[in-house]
């Protein structure tokens, strides 16, 4: 439906700031204004939340002081609003503000406008409309794209929906059919590969240059993957324009850093967490994920493997590279680079220097010189643990920076076990004694490995709040070990000859790193796959299709289809897998594994170290120093044993404003919560709905200031879903004083 103009409100200074499923709005007196940037685009400042985190250099910056360390603790619901689709998966969704119209996405991945002041629903575009007719998708998606022309026309919603893009009429609600093919791209073309093969799914935003829309993405990490090349189109008419391969072709930079294999797919090593862009250089910036196949084991794909794991900076225009800095050699640890960097100027002793900032799993920090790729400070390459297992080569050396020091732990021993209760202590102490442990880079055994900070560990895809006047940088940081297992898969003289049999071989290939050996399931992420209560059918569309944080299966032949279903739907006894032979090893090809990685918990499911295991942390960038790191979250379950300020796992990102107040949620306890950011000390929270698993949007209309979270629950931590968009603000009658 359309909507006159004369009835969208007006935005003196406009501000985004929080995701989710529920979205909270505060309100802010503007004061203060560092203009538009150089290159002339209105909306990359730090006023308007008119861009995934808040400006084109991933800042997650607020110059808005309306809402200040003195009244934050005023704050209330303005206004929610609910989509009414609480069945998940979460919405990580970070709402951008575009001239009065508030734009975000569902589980869904519909895209929905609201009138910014109100929160009033203006339009709601269904992308299942068109699409194949598949209604069923739901994924996680962390926002939207805004596009206009340089004379301010054509305004578009770039909606990403799986492995397409679809261009909505940002004021209407419409498809624009001139885009692309009737409305959309498809986004599994110019890949190299057969299109029916090919598992993409957007999970972040795209950035627009200029007219070119730049398009990362999420691909399978199994032995089924797709490349997670990084592309990039006409934003008018959604042409194709270039093509960079995150695993380089023959003849391409790069490709003497794999060993290849005769047969093997290759894919991942992809920007699964958005870019940042410098529009001056005209340059854009991503961070990649690990390679693929497989998770925690490299055997088929040898060598330093370029450009996975790595911070690239290409041309916008080209796609050429113009630098990259690998921050893993040959991961065999699922340590991707989860944000996009942040692009940040540092100010010493009258010098200036810009740099690109970039946020691990590892806790590890890199601060790169933003025109050579440099690291600012020393970088040691340390020689690391070598692999005991058979076909396995783990790269001699790892990267550390040297400033700042590491955010989390990079070795657990027995004096770092949990001590919050009695039994968890006992537990903690069993399996410690059970497996293997090591330091950071210490490879997955056949024993099983506890490796900490964990997959989960680090930075998120949250990334960190910069402060433009004091160069220091607000980041949220998990500690979250895991125990990483190889199981060896032999071959005995009988070949797997039942779809049981089969389906089994597949499932041990392919789905063991998530959902663990026999279906026993990895909760709260993965659940268990034993007794399922879906059809043949329903199964088919989730394998195809993808669901949640679960990719689609799209290399599968209709046999493979078939023999996977049946052994999930199977209540035979479990196979034995090393007697049955489920996975051929031919003589002289590389031995497989099925991979196992279930997290080092406790009985109350949470780490099984001791606390904290979430934080906030204070990092001054000029001096390379971590200035406070204080607990983030709590969990339910230990609060009512009156266990407290033990930090939790959070998902989503910090904001900061010019009013010295840091905006996070994030955390399994559901709340919001302001922070102090000279001293961390909190200032203010608020139970939201659900948990707000995305990060902030702050930004006024006419002369409010309102900080909003997208709150939808589910999720990596497992709690319960919900649909709303909160926006909170100061009251009327304080804004008056």
């Amino acid at each position: 439906m359309k909507i006159p103009e004369t009835t969208i409100p007006k935005p003196l200074i406009s501000r985004r700031f929080l995701p989710g499923l529920v979205l909270m709005v505060f309100a802010i007196l503007p004061h203060g204004s560092y203009g538009e940037t150089e290159s002339g685009n209105r909306f990359d400042n730090y006023r308007d939340w008119a861009i995934y985190r808040g400006d084109n250099k991933a800042n997650q910056y607020s110059e808005l002081n309306q809402i200040h360390a003195g009244n934050v603790h005023q704050l209330q619901v303005t206004w929610e609003y609910h989509h009414g689709d609480a069945n998940g998966p979460s919405m990580y969704s970070n709402p951008i503000m575009v001239d009065g119209l508030l734009y975000f996405t569902t589980p869904r991945v519909n895209a929905v406008a609201l009138n910014a002041a109100t929160g009033k629903e203006v339009w709601v575009f269904e992308p299942s409309r068109h699409n194949r007719g598949n209604s069923e998708f739901r994924g996680r998606n962390r926002g939207l794209t805004y596009w206009e022309d340089a004379e301010g026309n054509h305004g578009r919603i770039f909606n990403f929906v799986k492995d397409r893009v679809y261009a909505v009429d940002a004021k209407s609600g419409e498809l624009d059919l001139s885009f692309g093919d009737k409305g959309f791209i498809d986004l599994r073309y110019h890949l190299d590969m057969d299109p029916a093969k090919a598992s993409i799914e957007v999970t972040t935003p795209g950035i627009v240059y200029r007219n070119i829309l730049i398009v990362g993405s999420r691909v399978p990490e199994g032995n089924h993957s797709t490349p997670g090349d990084i592309r990039a189109y006409d934003a008018l008419t959604g042409e194709f324009k270039w093509i960079f391969h995150t695993i380089p072709h023959e003849g391409e930079f790069g490709f003497d850093t794999w060993q290849w294999e005769t047969g093997t797919i290759y894919g991942g090593a992809n920007p699964w967490g958005g870019f940042s862009l410098d529009e001056e250089r005209g340059w854009v910036f991503c961070a990649t994920g690990s390679a693929a196949g497989d998770f925690i084991y490299g055997g088929t794909r040898k060598g330093m493997n370029l450009f996975a794991n790595c911070v690239l900076a290409l041309d916008a225009e080209t796609g050429e590279r113009q630098w990259h800095y690998q921050t893993v050699h040959h991961d065999i640890f699922d340590y991707d680079n989860p944000p996009a960097p942040i692009l940040a100027t540092l100010q010493s002793k009258g010098k200036t220097r810009d740099v690109a900032v970039q946020f691990t799993k590892m806790g590890l920090t890199f601060i790169l010189d933003r025109d050579t790729g440099e690291p600012v400070y020393p970088v040691e390459e340390r020689p690391v643990p070598v692999s005991k297992v058979p076909g396995e080569e783990a790269w001699p050396t790892q990267p550390f920076p040297l400033k700042p020091p590491p955010l989390v732990r990079l070795s657990i021993h027995e004096a770092d076990l949990t001590l919050i209760t009695p039994e968890s202590r006992a537990s903690a102490l069993e399996q410690f004694r059970q497996f293997q442990t090591g330091t950071l880079y210490t490879p997955a055994s056949i024993q099983g490995t506890i490796t900490i900070p964990g997959h989960q560990g680090g930075v998120e895809w949250g990334g960190g709040a910069f402060d433009p006047k004091t160069q220091v940088i607000y980041v949220n940081a998990n500690e979250a070990p895991t125990i990483n297992r190889l199981e060896p898969l032999v071959s005995d003289d009988q070949p797997a000859a039942t779809p049981h049999q089969r389906g089994g071989r597949i499932y041990l290939a392919t789905c063991t790193f998530c959902h663990g050996l026999n279906r026993v399931g990895n909760p709260p992420l993965y659940p268990p796959l034993k007794n399922l209560q879906l059809d043949r059918d329903a199964i088919k569309n989730v394998l195809l299709n993808g669901r949640g944080i679960m990719p689609s299966f799209t290399g599968f032949t209709p046999e493979q289809l078939n023999d996977l279903i049946d052994y999930l739907l199977s209540d035979e006894e479990e196979l034995d897998f090393r007697k049955k032979g489920l996975i051929e090893n031919k003589p002289g090809s590389t031995p497989r594994y099925a991979q196992i990685s279930p997290f080092f918990s406790d009985p109350y499911g949470v780490p099984a170290i001791s606390p904290p295991w979430g934080t906030l942390n204070a990092i001054d960038l000029n001096r390379g120093e971590i200035l406070w790191k204080v607990p983030l979250g709590e969990y339910p379950q230990l609060v009512a044993k009156g266990i407290r300020h033990t930090g939790a796992k959070n998902f989503g990102g910090p904001v900061l404003t010019a009013g010295g107040v840091i905006f996070i949620a994030a955390t399994p306890d559901e709340k919001i919560r302001a922070f102090d950011k000279y001293s961390g000390k909190v200032l203010w929270e608020h139970p939201l709905p659900a948990g707000g698993y995305a990060t902030p949007s702050v930004y006024s209309i006419g002369d409010k200031q309102y900080v909003v979270i997208a709150a939808g629950g589910g999720g990596k931590l497992g709690t319960k879903h919900g649909d709303s968009i909160v926006a909170f603000a100061l009251p009327d009658e304080d804004l008056a004083k």
